[in-house]
């Protein structure tokens, strides 16, 4: 009778063993399997991040190029308009056969309401050099403006800087030091606003004294150089080619550019500027470069080392400039 019941008791035993070792190999086995998937799945999770980074890195060079053909529309729209003014204007000369001589209103300094805005006069000196390069810097003074002369000074550059008075009366402690550092202080305009100083001869006048005396407050240096906003042909060919007759009658030059960094956009890269002078710099004799050092081109002073170590590898002396200087016109 014993018998009999061992038998079964042993019999289910084994089957027992038997199921918990087959679910127990499942359980490993699935154990395993899970692992693995854990495994694939982390693998997948460092080469979706790695994708990620890879495309993030991608559209952040596609915006980068972007912004430099954007940049370089804009300087080549800018060429365009000034090839456009000096062809006008050529054939307008052509057509004409020669200047009309117009009447000059202050011609009389008893009647001149302007009695102190002349330049002086400078001698005349000789240009031997052959690669001299001509660094104009308009808009400031600003908070660039301290920066960017040190990095004159570190390549012995000189340059000239056209500068603006409204809106930068708080930088106005930089203009003696423009001067200590042997740089050429020039006029650019009090208000820069293209409607109110291109409107008439006097209004340009006006305009200009400010700045004028604004100058001559500070520094006790009597500015004879200017630049036009936006360049000489930037306003009416009537009003602006009296302006020019009146001003070189006061001793003034005035100087436009041959080569521009394109930084007038606030979509110019440092890459841009680099490209634009560095580029083109040897294609013009007695290169006018201009650039800005006006609130927030950054891009122009991160610019600025590598333009000035590739000129200076390039053989150029960095000269600021004078009236005896050859003047760059558009007109």
């Amino acid at each position: 009778m014993k018998k009999k019941i061992f038998i079964p008791i042993l019999i289910f035993s084994v089957l027992l063993l038997c199921s918990i070792g087959f679910f127990g190999f499942q359980y490993l086995n699935l154990n395993g399997r899970c692992q693995t998937l854990e495994t694939q799945a982390s693998q997948l999770q460092q080469n979706n991040s790695e994708l990620s980074s890879k495309l993030t890195h991608s559209n952040e060079e596609l915006e980068e190029k972007e912004a430099y053909l954007e940049g370089q529309k804009e300087y080549i729209s800018e060429l365009s308009q000034q090839i456009d003014s000096i062809s006008q204007e050529q054939d307008s000369e052509d057509s004409n056969g020669s200047d009309t001589e117009e009447d000059n209103d202050y011609e009389d300094n008893s009647t001149d309401p302007y009695p102190n805005l002349y330049a002086d006069s400078e001698d005349e000196q000789a240009e031997n050099e052959e690669k001299i390069a001509y660094l104009t810097f308009d808009d400031g003074p600003s908070s660039l403006t301290p920066k960017v002369l040190d990095l004159l000074d570190q390549y012995n550059a000189k340059a000239t800087f056209f500068v603006v008075c409204k809106n930068n009366e708080e930088y106005a402690e930089y203009l003696p030091e423009i001067v200590k550092r042997g740089h050429a202080l020039a006029l650019h305009s009090y208000s820069h606003n293209y409607s109110q100083i291109y409107a008439s001869q006097d209004a340009f006048l006006s305009d200009l004294e400010k700045v004028f005396d604004w100058v001559v407050e500070h520094t006790g240096y009597t500015p004879s150089l200017l630049r036009f906003p936006g360049g000489s042909n930037n306003g009416s060919s009537y009003v602006v080619n009296d302006i020019i007759d009146e001003l070189e009658r006061r001793g003034f030059q005035y100087f436009d550019w041959n080569v521009s960094s394109g930084d007038g956009s606030s979509l110019t890269t440092r890459a841009n500027i680099i490209d634009n002078i560095c580029n083109n710099i040897g294609n013009v004799e007695n290169p006018v470069v201009l650039m800005h050092d006006g609130s927030g081109k950054n891009a122009t002073l991160a610019a600025l080392p590598t333009v000035l170590e590739n000129l200076s590898s390039a053989g150029y002396e960095f000269r600021s400039l004078d009236k005896n200087v050859p003047p760059v016109h558009y007109r």
